[in-house]
């Protein structure tokens, strides 16, 4: 009785072992490991779908290994395909999802793979022979021209992890101009109010050379750089050069007339010298510097003298000296209440 028992018990145990792997391929997200007999059976029965702005997904997010064969597979999804739980990409793999036809629907970003970090120069070039969009948020080095061309060329906004940046990536990646007509909705030609031609951002970087500067300078739109904690008066007047919008359009259709200079985002600045001061003042369009808690009279006095608005919304401490300083621009945006202290 007791063997028929055992028996019973281990066909259940190999019953119950089969159904996560049938469970599963019915949500491909889940799925943490894949071989090509497998993503057949998942692409005959369609993967799961996950939306975001960019578009809808057939998601593959859990694998954090893919091989070619398996690549091969998946490439003939009709439709973008999300493989953000990827941490690392071989030439080979890269060469077989660079492969993916772009989806019907203009404009929607073709592939996700936010989750890498690197990418060898081989598997750089294969990505980017890629004919639809890639998104790569996390990528922290970007040492490829051709790749960094393609990146230039895609619509909406462009936004990467880069923890180092030269200047002849910077001047390639200065010339997206993503948002000029963002067509990431089938269908829909979508402009920012603002009009501005581009948003470029750049995370994780904490200093630039006057030379990268310099190339990002040639960027029209908004440029986030909300990793820079530092800024040496030098950077700060490379920066200030941002050629603007020469052709920008409004949300409605209609141009607008006067040449605007973009935005300039550097939240993570939380000091800022009147040398730096100065030279940013120097920027004629939106300077945002919402990590400064504190001004001294002279750097007041000196981002006084910016013609665009400026945003201090995080100041903490404001000193009469420096209050008083600030009333000069034209444009500012102070937090409410004003956190009013005594003394310089």
């Amino acid at each position: 009785m007791n063997m028929i028992l055992s028996h019973r018990l281990f066909f259940a145990v190999i019953a119950v072992s089969a159904l996560p792997s049938l469970a599963l391929a019915q949500d491909s997200s889940k799925l943490t490991t894949l071989n090509v007999g497998q993503a057949r059976e998942v692409m005959a029965r369609k993967p799961h779908v996950v939306h975001s702005v960019d578009g809808g997904f057939g998601s593959f997010d859990s694998l954090t290994t893919l091989t070619p064969e398996v690549a091969e597979v998946l490439v003939h999804n009709e439709g973008a395909l999300s493989l953000n739980g990827l941490t690392e990409l071989s030439p080979e793999t890269a060469a077989v999802i660079a492969t993916h036809k772009p989806v019907k629907q203009f404009g929607y970003a073709d592939l996700r793979l936010n989750g890498l970090k690197t990418l060898s120069p081989k598997a750089a070039e294969a990505l980017a022979a890629h004919q639809g969009k890639v998104l790569l948020h996390s990528l922290e080095k970007l040492d490829s021209i051709p790749l960094a061309q393609k990146l230039a060329r895609q619509w909406g906004e462009l936004r990467l992890g880069l923890t180092e940046l030269s200047a002849p990536i910077a001047a390639e990646l200065a010339k997206h101009r993503g948002t000029d007509e963002d067509r990431t909705r089938p269908g829909v030609i979508f402009r920012r109010q603002d009009g501005a031609a581009s948003v470029l951002r750049i995370d994780n970087i904490s200093s630039l050379s006057p030379e990268t500067a310099e190339a990002l300078a040639v960027h029209e739109g908004v440029l986030v750089l909300n990793d820079l904690t530092s800024l040496p008066p030098a950077v700060a007047t490379a920066l200030a050069k941002r050629v603007g919008n020469s052709t920008a359009v409004r949300a409605n259709g209609s141009s607008v007339t006067a040449k605007r200079t973009g935005t300039l985002v550097l939240n993570g600045l939380e000091t800022l010298s009147p040398e730096s001061a100065a030279a940013l003042a120097s920027f004629t369009g939106e300077l945002v510097l919402k990590a400064i808690t504190e001004l001294t009279p002279d750097t007041a006095a000196a981002l006084a003298k910016h013609p665009g608005r400026l945003h201090l919304t995080g100041l903490t401490k404001l000193s009469p000296e420096s209050h008083a300083a600030l009333q000069a621009h034209k444009n500012l945006l102070l937090p409410r209440p004003l956190p009013l202290t005594a003394g310089k």
